[in-house]
Formats: structure tokens, C-alpha cells, sequence
């Protein structure tokens, strides 16, 4: 991923939903917004070899705006602004989505790409983990610079609820998912591109990863009319994708 184009991202985020017996259920919006100010969201689904996913419902969750990908996985949202957002995305067979965590700025476009996986394909990862009914979050490594390097950089998960593996050629462990490869953030420098956190706990309000070794960028962080707060939460049966960036 270049500065100026797209930010790939991951998550999953707990549904959350109010209901009481006189009262029609309502869901709150997840920060304040004004009617008028709105921005845009473009973006693509993939599977794990780059392929569109046709036919995927991406919704952004608590305001309900949606949109279904066409035939080369591409959709377009209009979104309220200056909110956190939530992306969920489904589709028939995969696991569930969530690009989660961002807001973007009044009348600005923000372009997303959502990789997803096989429902059996998920199961597999969760069960390398500690919780065999966790979540799984991918990590993206990046120099923001495009100088940089993230070669020897270590992933810590706040709290440390999940087991944490990095690529085969990063400290000697299986890399859980090669094929994830070919559609997280390339990263040009370095070999450890990409970390995974195996069944970590989910539903657990905040949680956060940090690099160690290297000089990240720490968080809340914009990029191209997007700000990243740096913060997620996890829910079962789903994946999260965070980038970590350093200078």
C-alpha cells in the first residue's frame, strides 16, 4: 500500500444493541454526527488468492448504510463523517469481516480493500490459538515512509489474550496462513510483513497491538483523510486486520 492510495484493515467488533420492554429496540450511533456531513467509501472484497468476492453485503454497522459488491468485488458506501465507523462484511462460504475503527473527514473518499476467508478456513486459524472460540486478527507490518524497515519487529497484543505468530521467517515459527500474503499491505522492506493473533478473547471493550524494535507510528494516526484511533475489539467466528505503520 502507497501513502496516497488504500489502508487495508481487518476487525471485528462486538454488535451492540439496546432493547427494553415499552421501547422499540434502538442502537445508538457510535459517536455524534450532523446530518450534512457526509464522506464516501470505496473499496473492493478479496479472497485470500486476490479474486473478487461478488455478490458480498458490506454494512456499516450501527447506521446501516450497505451496499453488495459487483462482479469484480467493488462497492461504494456514503457514510456519515467524522464517526467511527464499522464495515461488516459477509458473503456466502467466508467468515465474517469487520473493518473497524476509522473515521474519515467531510466530503473526503476513503478507498478500503476487506480480504476475507473461508468459513472452514477461519476455524483452522482459530484453532492454533489458546481459545478455540476466539477471533483472529492479521497484522500488517509497513514502513509509512516506504524507507524503513520492520525486519526483526515483534507484535504485542493489549491485553495479551491471544497467541501471537509471526511469518516463518520472522522468529522460526510456521506462518499459520501463507496465503494471506498476496492480500495484506505489501511491504517492501524487510521479511516480516505480516504477525497473527490466534484465538484471542473476544468481546473484551478495548484492546491494542504494538510493534517493539522498530519506530511505529503510534496511534491515532490519519492517512489520506482517514484516522486510525489504533483500537479494536474482537468477536468470535470473526477476523480483524490492523496495520501497524512505522516511520
Amino acid at each position: 500500500m502507497r501513502n496516497s492510495e488504500r489502508v487495508t484493515v481487518f476487525a471485528v467488533l462486538a454488535s451492540l444493541a439496546g432493547c427494553a420492554d415499552s421501547l422499540a429496540p434502538h442502537t445508538a450511533p457510535e459517536t455524534p454526527t450532523t446530518a450534512n456531513d457526509r464522506a464516501t467509501v470505496t473499496g473492493h472484497v478479496l479472497d485470500t488468492s486476490g479474486a473478487p468476492v461478488a455478490g458480498a453485503a458490506v454494512t456499516v454497522r450501527t447506521s446501516g448504510e450497505h451496499a453488495t459488491t459487483d462482479r469484480t468485488g467493488a462497492f461504494t458506501l456514503d457514510v456519515p463523517a467524522s464517526t467511527t465507523l464499522t464495515l461488516a462484511t459477509t458473503a456466502p462460504n467466508m467468515a465474517p469481516t469487520l473493518l473497524q475503527q476509522f473515521l474519515v473527514s467531510p466530503g473526503a473518499i476513503a478507498a478500503v480493500e476487506i480480504p476475507m476467508v473461508t468459513g472452514d478456513h477461519f476455524k483452522s486459524l482459530v484453532a492454533m490459538g489458546m481459545n478455540p472460540s476466539g477471533g483472529v486478527v492479521a497484522v500488517a507490518m509497513k514502513s509509512l515512509s516506504g524507507s524503513g524497515s520492520v525486519a526483526g519487529a515483534t507484535v504485542q497484543l493489549t491485553p495479551s489474550l491471544g497467541r501471537v505468530m509471526y511469518t516463518a521467517t520472522g522468529v522460526g515459527m510456521a506462518d499459520p496462513d501463507p496465503a494471506m500474503a498476496a492480500v495484506l499491505p505489501t511491504v517492501a522492506q524487510g521479511d516480516d510483513s505480516y504477525a497473527w493473533a490466534l484465538g484471542v478473547q473476544p468481546h473484551v471493550s478495548i484492546m491494542q497491538l504494538a510493534m517493539h524494535g522498530v519506530s511505529q507510528v503510534e496511534p491515532p494516526y490519519a492517512i489520506d483523510d482517514i484516522i486510525w484511533p489504533g483500537t479494536f475489539t474482537v468477536d468470535a467466528g470473526a477476523l480483524t486486520l490492523v496495520t501497524l505503520f512505522t516511520r
